[in-house]
């Protein structure tokens, strides 16, 4: 079962829906409107972050390739649900998907995958997002996985890791400018990306243009963009 949700994930019709990433509200599983699929660049985020296990001994996919900060459910009028209910993060999730997929595909850079509390990030993520998408919780983290898979990071990014990149490109190259938003640190150094998917029954369907209140949310304000490396 591990990736059977994945295949109509991308090929589906564009439906536009703005999306709003800041404030939080109370929420039903299920009762959402879109998804902001949120990328994260570790070199960047480990830039002066040597103190953390896995900036110091980073997995090749990381030194390449964008790493999953989360799937967040969304809602049209602003806001987001969030701990939609009291369902507990179950630590044996990651063992049925395969450790070596979740630590690859969704880091924990800040520990050591030896240490007890190196499933904190994914318990957050199930605890804050994932409860209000209506998925179980392997359903939810395998359909995030496949979607990065699928999505995956564009070849002219890796090509750019180390150097520079223009920030119009990049935006065309992950779906176009109203379809993502970039982060940066700085304005110029790339740290990670939002982009907006629609929702069918809890699964990501077609990117989807996003609002002004997830463009808003782009800080990338250089014409080139830097792109960190390990």
């Amino acid at each position: 079962m591990k990736f059977s949700v994945a295949i109509f994930i991308i090929l589906c019709a564009v439906v536009h829906y703005p999306a709003v990433i800041n404030s939080q509200s109370p929420g039903t599983p299920g009762q959402f409107d879109y998804y902001v699929f949120a990328y994260s660049w570790q070199p960047e985020f480990c830039y002066n972050e040597n103190g953390y296990t896995g900036c110091s001994d980073p997995e090749p996919y990381w030194t390449t390739d964008f790493t999953i900060h989360g799937l967040w459910p969304q809602y049209l009028a602003g806001g987001y649900p969030a701990t939609c209910t009291d369902e507990a993060f179950d630590s044996n999730v990651p063992n049925q998907i395969g450790m070596d997929t979740m630590t690859t595909y969704w880091p924990n850079v800040k520990d050591s995958v030896d240490d007890s509390d190196y499933d904190s990030f994914w318990e957050h993520e199930w605890t804050k997002h994932g409860t209000c998408t209506g998925l179980n919780q392997e359903v939810y983290f395998n359909t995030t996985i496949a979607l990065a898979q699928l999505y995956g990071t564009p070849a002219e990014f890796t090509a750019a890791v180390g150097g520079e990149i223009g920030a119009d490109d990049l935006r065309k190259y992950m779906g176009g400018a109203d379809k993502v938003s970039l982060q940066c640190n700085d304005g110029k150094y790339v740290v990670g990306a939002f982009s907006c998917w629609g929702n069918d029954n809890g699964y990501p369907k077609g990117q989807v243009t996003c609002a002004n209140d997830v463009k808003a949310e782009d800080t990338c304000t250089g014409e080139t963009l830097i792109v960190q490396s390990f």
